[in-house]
């Protein structure tokens, strides 16, 4: 009876790590995503993989009004992700 009990618990176990990895890999594509669409909208910045980096080694351009623009659809963006939707 022990020994069927620890292998239902073992088999749930490993029911839940698959389905964490399933989840896991849902946010990842879905962050790559957003991504791969903020990189089509803006095609002339170089986004690279970490858009809180980007945020924050991005010099201020020559217009303030575009400069504020970009930087809120990277934070659209970044929020997207963080919702999953």
């Amino acid at each position: 009876m022990r020994a069927r009990l620890v292998e239902l618990l073992r088999e749930r176990a490993r029911e839940r790590r698959i389905k964490a990895a399933g989840a896991r890999a849902a946010a990842d594509a879905f962050a790559a995503r957003v991504h791969a669409e903020l990189a089509e909208e803006l095609p002339e910045e170089d986004l690279g993989e970490d858009l809180t980096d980007f945020l924050e080694r991005r010099e201020p351009g020559a217009d303030p009004e575009a400069d504020a623009e970009l930087r809120e659809r990277v934070r659209e963006a970044q929020e997207r992700i963080a919702r999953g939707y």
